[in-house]
């Protein structure tokens, strides 16, 4: 069972165990070319809890951490923000995973946040993810070269957006409805909390 719970600080050691795994490091866009650390981890938490535009998810598979899902730089007034993921397990990747995450914080963004535009930034090189988000209906808008400061070499960055009325339609949803197929992605009520 995949679950999702708010992301909190007694996940900052799996934060600094699967940021410093290099099959998630070398996707990351130089976020981490050093390695994090227990202290680094707890300073970004204590920002990200002061912070209004974030709201971020800890991914578990029968109730173990997994990984991270997030939305950031959510902007009310444009009705659009970013969405991010890392599977930290290498165990829990090629399962389908991934796209059950996608699915969930795309509807969380769309119909919660009531967002009207979500975009993703991923490296070229990083097919799998690539496929998985052309085949949840994002489209590259642009591509930009990023240089790694630890080895200098040149990688390409792709910007990719989706609409909510593609989202909708792509997944089988009524518009006028707006409501997700809660069969394919257990919704958890926490998630109507105001905390948020």
């Amino acid at each position: 069972m995949i679950t999702f719970r708010k992301h909190e600080r007694k996940d900052i050691p799996y934060r600094v165990q699967w940021f410093n795994n290099p099959e998630v490091n070398r996707y990351l866009r130089g976020t981490f070319e050093e390695k994090t650390s227990l202290s680094k981890e707890k300073e970004w938490f204590s920002k990200y809890e002061q912070t209004k535009n974030k709201k971020f998810f800890t991914i578990c598979q029968n109730e173990i951490p997994i990984g991270i899902i997030g939305i950031s730089h959510i902007n009310k007034t444009r009705k659009s923000a970013d969405i991010f993921i890392a599977i930290g397990e290498n165990n829990s990747r090629g399962k389908g995973i991934g796209k059950t995450a996608m699915l969930w914080i795309m509807n969380y963004g769309c119909k919660d946040l009531k967002l009207q535009k979500l975009t993703l930034s991923v490296m070229k090189d990083n097919i799998p993810a690539v496929r998985l988000y052309k085949s949840l209906g994002f489209q590259i808008k642009d591509e930009v070269k990023k240089k790694n400061k630890k080895n200098k070499d040149y990688s390409s960055l792709l910007f990719m957006l989706i609409k909510k009325e593609k989202f909708i339609l792509d997944n089988n949803q009524n518009p006028k409805q707006d409501k997700f197929q809660p069969s394919l992605i257990p919704y958890q009520d926490m998630l109507h909390d105001q905390q948020y």
